[in-house]
């Protein structure tokens, strides 16, 4: 167990590091920071990628794991920005 961690680990930090990268260059204008984005991308990467390793399967290949980890990323990304921009019209 530990051994997969150690080698999934990195997968899900790049995984994040590049979700936060992309949406911080997509969206320029309307973007929150760069820092506030690879933040958010690291965190959803973790979560989604530990979710997926407890409820689903625990042996999954490194591209599975990017895969998981970015996407897990972009949800956390898009989640933060639908729910601020939200809470910052008050609605």
């Amino acid at each position: 167990m530990f051994e997969h961690i150690v080698q999934m680990g990195p997968m899900l930090v790049l995984a994040g590091l590049m979700a936060g990268w992309v949406a911080e260059a997509a969206s320029r204008a309307g973007g929150y920071g760069f820092i506030l984005d690879m933040v958010l991308g690291l965190i959803g990467s973790v979560v989604g990628g530990a979710i997926v390793w407890v409820l689903i399967s625990r042996d999954m290949g490194m591209v599975a794991t990017l895969l998981i980890g970015c996407c897990g990323a972009a949800l956390a990304i898009v989640a933060h920005r639908r729910l601020w921009r939200s809470a910052l019209l008050g609605a």
